[in-house]
C-alpha cells in the first residue's frame, strides 16, 4: 500500500507538517510518495532529502499510489479530487484551512490515521460528481467535472443575464440573474450556501439549483433528483464562464447551452470509523454555540 502526499504549497507550515508526516511513516514502515515541489521545500528547510523513489510529479503521483493524502483546506481537497478523477483512489483530507468540511483529519492525527488505514480500520465515503458539457455554435464539446458545484456566470462586466433551466427537457424556470449554481450535496456547504441554498446531507441523491442574485424575489433554490439531465441555456449575447469548483473554467460566447448530469464515477474519501457528518457540520458552523459561556462581559 502506497500513500501519495500532496498539499497547498502556498501554506507556510506545509513543509514542516509533511516533514513530520514522512518521519512518522518511515518509523512505521509505511510506503509513500511525495509530490516533488513539497519534497524540494523539505530539503531546503530541513536538509532532509527523500529518496528518488519517494518523489514524483503530480501526474505520476496518481499513477503510483493507492491512497492520496491531501494537506490543506477544502480547496486543496477539491484540486486533489480533480487530479484523482475516475481512478478510484481514496483521499485522506488533512485540514490546514478554515472550515474543513472535506479535510476532516487534523495534522496531529494524520500519522495515526494512516496506520489505521493500513490495518483496515477506516470507512469509505463516496461523493457524487457533477459533469458539465458545453456545446457552442460550432458543436465543439468541452467537459468539466465538479465535486462541489458548476457555476455559470458572465465573465466580463457585472450585469444580469437571461438564463433558462430545463430538467429532463421540462422548463424549470427562466431567470434574470448574475448567474446560476448547480451544486452537489457535497457542495451544499460551499458557494451554494452563500447564495441562500440549503444544507443537504451528502448521501442524498439530488442536485441543488441556486440562482445568483436573481432580479426577482420569487426566484428560490430548487432541489431536484440527480438521475436526470439539466440543460442551461444562456440567451443573452455575452461572454460567459462555466466554472468547476472555482478552478476549471470554460469560456463561451452566448447564446450557449450547457448540459449537466451525474458523472459516471464518484470520489472516495477515507474517514475514521467514528466520523460523524453532523458533528462536523455543527462544529464548523458553530451551531448552538453560546458566547455568553466564554465571557461575562
Amino acid at each position: 500500500m502506497i500513500f501519495g502526499i500532496r498539499g497547498n504549497t502556498a501554506k507556510a507550515e506545509l513543509a514542516m507538517i509533511v516533514h513530520r508526516l514522512v518521519k512518522g511513516l518511515d518509523l512505521a514502515g509505511i510506503n509513500y510518495i511525495c509530490e516533488a515541489e513539497i519534497a524540494a521545500q523539505i530539503r531546503r528547510q530541513f536538509s532532509h532529502k527523500l529518496r528518488s523513489q519517494q518523489v514524483a510529479s503530480e501526474k505520476e503521483l496518481v499513477k503510483k499510489c493507492d491512497f492520496m493524502i491531501s494537506i490543506g483546506g477544502d480547496g486543496t481537497f477539491l484540486a486533489t479530487a480533480k487530479l484523482v478523477g475516475n481512478r478510484d483512489i481514496p483521499i485522506i483530507g488533512v485540514n490546514l484551512g478554515k472550515l474543513g468540511f472535506l479535510a476532516e483529519t487534523s495534522t496531529r492525527e494524520v500519522v495515526s490515521f494512516v496506520k489505521k488505514v493500513v490495518n483496515g480500520d477506516y470507512l469509505i465515503d463516496e461523493r457524487t460528481i457533477l459533469e458539465a458539457v458545453s456545446i457552442n455554435g460550432h458543436n465543439t464539446r468541452k467537459v468539466v467535472h465538479g465535486m462541489n458545484e458548476i457555476v455559470i456566470n458572465q465573465n466580463e462586466i457585472v450585469k444580469t443575464i437571461e438564463i433558462s433551466v430545463y430538467f429532463n427537457n421540462q422548463l424549470v424556470n427562466s431567470y434574470h440573474a448574475d448567474g446560476m449554481i448547480i451544486s452537489t450535496p457535497t457542495g451544499s456547504t460551499g458557494y451554494s450556501l452563500s447564495a441562500g441554498g440549503p444544507i443537504v446531507f451528502p448521501k442524498t441523491e439530488v442536485f441543488i439549483l441556486s440562482p445568483l442574485s436573481p432580479h426577482t424575489l420569487t426566484a428560490r433554490p430548487v432541489i431536484l433528483p440527480d438521475n436526470g439531465v439539466f440543460k442551461v441555456k444562456v440567451n443573452s449575447r455575452v461572454p460567459i464562464n462555466v466554472v468547476s469548483d472555482g478552478n476549471d473554467i470554460i469560456k463561451l460566447n452566448a447564446p450557449a447551452i450547457i448540459e449537466l448530469k451525474k458523472a459516471p464515477y464518484k470520489i472516495k474519501i477515507a474517514k475514521a470509523l467514528e466520523s460523524n457528518y453532523f458533528k462536523v457540520l455543527t462544529g464548523k458552523l458553530l451551531w448552538g454555540e453560546d458566547k455568553r459561556k466564554k465571557s461575562r462581559y
